[in-house]
């Protein structure tokens, strides 16, 4: 039984939900200038359909998979809802609850304070906003 404990620990570190709000927003706030380049439209061109994985090297010029990474971003895209642009952090581990940022002009409902903890109004597959800045939002969805 001495490797239980070694099992429980790759187990629950498996179950790893996202990261807080407050880790989202810090990374957007260091990184704010790769953030406005990746949406810019000038390095990535993000299509309507489909999500840019900073692993599909081939479908991508470089100085787009340079931002990306530097980042700290794995997928572009344009999110089908709210028809802004989604960005999807690298190291957002397996999960129910998922969460990435959206980057659209227009004001996106319903917002939320806190997307730490899945709010009661929403259903599962039903998104919901906190704004962090002009146009910026992270976005939380409950996946079941």
């Amino acid at each position: 039984m001495r490797f239980a404990p070694m099992i429980y620990l790759v187990a629950f570190a498996g179950c790893s939900g996202p990261q807080t709000d407050a880790e989202m927003r810090s990374l957007y706030e260091s990184k704010k200038e790769y953030f406005t380049a990746l949406v810019s439209g000038i390095d990535c061109n993000v299509k309507k359909s489909g999500i840019l994985w900073r692993s599909e090297k081939e479908q991508s010029s470089t100085a787009c998979l340079d931002i990306l990474e530097k980042a700290r971003i794995d997928g572009i895209g344009i999110d089908p809802i709210s028809q802004g642009i989604m960005l999807f952090p690298s190291g957002r581990g397996y999960s129910s609850h998922q969460k990435g940022y959206v980057y659209s002009e227009k004001e996106l409902e319903p917002q939320f304070t806190s997307l730490d903890v899945r709010p009661n109004e929403l259903q599962p597959y039903q998104r919901g906003f906190k704004k962090i800045d002009e146009n910026w939002y992270i976005t939380y969805e409950y996946v079941n």
